[in-house]
């Protein structure tokens, strides 16, 4: 009997624990953000238009934020993987030479722009916060706090699938 108990009480702790990841830190009542409301430049200062096409994920992120430099390693590997189905932009609001200076230190490959508003202005509080576009620039997804790298593939799948 205690070993089913034991058991039972596992289970409760691993699904509480995955439905928390899955809906922390951003309430579905924080206003979406759509993509032609970004105000974005690259490293040259030049604006940035996010235009649908194919699907987009969008991780608001910060170099100071330990989640979001820890999801950064599983962002690289998902983009080699699905460039070819998914874009992936990194987003930050801090000055563009903290943003070079951390890709070119860290060697990674990934889009990464500075949203010339700071991050409370779109109605985001938490860092590290990743919101999933359709082709057709709608929002699908937005999942808020450090994802782990099954969470994160589990949703870039899903989002392909929902795209046939």
């Amino acid at each position: 009997m205690f070993k089913i108990g034991f058991l039972i009480g596992i289970v409760l702790i691993i699904g509480v624990g995955y439905y928390t990841m899955k809906t922390n830190i951003i309430d579905n009542t924080t206003k979406p953000i759509i993509l032609s409301e970004l105000d974005l430049e690259n490293e040259n200062g030049e604006k940035v238009l996010l235009k649908a096409g194919k699907p987009i994920i969008i991780n608001f992120w910060a170099t100071w934020c330990e989640p979001c430099v820890a999801e950064f390693p599983q962002f690289e590997k998902l983009k080699n993987k699905y460039s070819d189905k998914i874009d992936f932009i990194m987003i930050s609001d801090e000055e563009i030479n903290k943003i070079v200076q951390f890709k070119s230190k860290k060697g990674y490959s990934l889009k990464m722009l500075r949203s010339v508003k700071i991050f409370n202005d779109y109605g985001l509080i938490g860092r590290p916060a990743t919101y999933f576009y359709n082709s057709k620039g709608i929002l699908i997804q937005k999942l808020g706090g450090g994802l782990s790298e099954e969470i994160l593939e589990n949703e870039v799948e899903l989002l392909i699938e929902n795209e046939h």
